[in-house]
């Protein structure tokens, strides 16, 4: 137990030191606001990563703040994880199982840095997971089913690979349909109510928002599955995604077979179902991060029993897989904050420029005074794409106590929070990124704000250069706000 968090502080500690260096990405700058406003759900995700954001909030240091309880979770549900591994699994499976949570980049940044949904994801995940190592009431397992399924919409087909897991065995079917079965049914029931609630008064719009993402062109590109497949394993890592692949072939039966026979079932459907989805449209790269996850535990238990049996390539496999991963990371996310290596990369495939830390742009909003007092005054402030409102939100900190909203079709989550009358005589500022020589172009919103004056632009370096270029314009009272149509 103590090796088993010995290797989950190192980990909490290499967090730490990216969450520090990484600049906030897009998603989490619109996360953000989940915090300031609470619902039983939302458009695109459920509520628990307003929790975590609005935790988040309660913490000091702008983004890093921010992902402070995303940093706590990861640890708990590596723990919980490594828990589950040691009870069900060939003797020393626990420890390894810390050791690849903590190695693993794709693991690690989304579940453990970033405020995003796949945090509170993959801690309910691992409680799941872990109550079924130990036996808890299927009550009590309800419960956190239910907690599971208000983390991110993903949770749905686990749930359907869980509950086909139980029907395939003869012990837990007979649980499923007695009165443990209707416990576990009620407490998820009630603890995700929420979602289905809101889903309820808004026209299942959550469903459909998400349904319309799996539509894709006609045909199927046969590519698609193969690129999507290495992308992840790089972002793995090698070494250790060629050990959760590993984790996918089966062993001799024993004692542990169930449980592993478990996690092959949440696994697979998953894995097949988004390597054909890949076929299809754009996989993004987070989601099959839960897959991979419950894949640790078998991947570490490979490793167990080969330092069990003495193997000789686990010596290089450790020495090249603990050293050369934290190096990248850490080399990668002080790039994106610093440009350290600009002059190595050309300009248009460097996509790492368009990410800033808050007190970039705080720092140039305040070297333009007129602009930054204009900012602080501001009571309505609209950002042209989604994302953009948290970014300068996070760079205003307390000086602003403004709305921000956004004028675009895909306005997420903001169509929800707009009052009930739109923003009817409103006057404010509108502002957007754009690229460093792109200048003063014609705004591409279709919302009619009537008149725009241009009063400011700000540069924000890095490298010694200009990577990225924020306008703003402010307009006169509106008649209404309308929400895209």
């Amino acid at each position: 137990m103590k090796t088993i968090a010995k290797y989950l502080l190192l980990g909490l500690g290499l967090r730490i030191v990216i969450a520090l260096l990484l600049p906030p990405g897009y998603d989490e700058a619109y996360y953000l606001f989940y915090g300031h406003h609470l619902a039983a759900s939302y458009y695109d995700h459920p509520i628990m990563v307003g929790i975590w954001a609005w935790l988040g909030w309660q913490f000091p240091g702008d983004s890093f703040g921010l992902r402070i309880p995303s940093l706590i979770s990861y640890t708990i549900a590596s723990g919980l994880l490594a828990l589950a591994a040691r009870k069900r699994l060939t003797p020393g499976s626990g420890v390894w199982t810390a050791i690849l949570t903590g190695l693993s980049p794709l693991l690690l940044v989304v579940g453990g840095v970033m405020l995003l949904p796949d945090a509170p994801l993959l801690l309910s995940l691992s409680a799941v997971v872990w109550a079924l190592a130990v036996g808890i009431s299927w009550g009590w397992l309800g419960l956190l089913l239910g907690f599971l399924t208000l983390s991110k919409y993903q949770a749905l087909p686990l749930l359907l690979c869980l509950l086909c897991w139980a029907l395939s065995q003869s012990q837990t079917r007979k649980r499923l349909f007695s009165w443990e079965g209707v416990q576990a049914f009620g407490g998820w029931l009630v603890v995700s109510s929420p979602l289905w609630l809101w889903n309820l008064q808004n026209g299942w719009i959550s469903f459909l928002f998400h349904s319309a993402r799996t539509q894709g062109a006609e045909g199927f590109n046969f590519s698609g599955p193969p690129l999507f497949l290495l992308t992840q394993i790089l972002a793995l890592f090698p070494t250790i995604a060629l050990l959760l692949l590993l984790g996918l072939t089966p062993q001799k039966p024993d004692r542990y077979s169930t449980f592993r026979e478990l996690l092959r079932w949440l696994v697979i459907p998953q894995l097949l179902l988004f390597l054909l989805l890949a076929g299809r449209m754009q996989v993004l790269v987070s989601w099959l991060v839960p897959t991979w996850w419950l894949l640790v535990p078998l991947a570490a238990e490979r490793l167990a029993q080969a330092q069990a049996n003495g193997a000789r390539w686990l010596k290089p496999w450790i020495w090249f897989t603990a050293l050369l991963p934290p190096v990248l990371m850490l080399v990668a996310a002080s790039h994106v904050r610093f440009g350290i290596g600009s002059a190595l990369l050309p300009n248009k495939l460097d996509t790492s420029k368009e990410l800033f830390p808050p007190a970039r742009l705080r720092q140039a909003l305040q070297n333009n005074p007129a602009l930054w007092e204009k900012l602080k005054a501001a009571k309505l402030l609209v950002g042209q794409r989604y994302y953009e409102p948290g970014l300068l939100a996070l760079a205003l900190g307390g000086d602003s106590k403004a709305t921000f909203t956004t004028m675009n079709k895909d306005a997420r989550g903001f169509a929800f929070w707009r009052p009930p009358n739109g923003f009817l005589g409103s006057s404010g500022i509108l502002f957007r990124l754009t690229e460093p020589k792109q200048g003063n172009k014609e705004l591409e919103i279709k919302q009619q704000l009537g008149s725009l004056t241009p009063i400011g632009i700000v540069d924000l370096p890095r490298g010694g250069k200009t990577a990225q270029r924020m306008e703003f314009f402010s307009f006169a009272p509106i008649p209404l706000l309308s929400e895209g149509k």
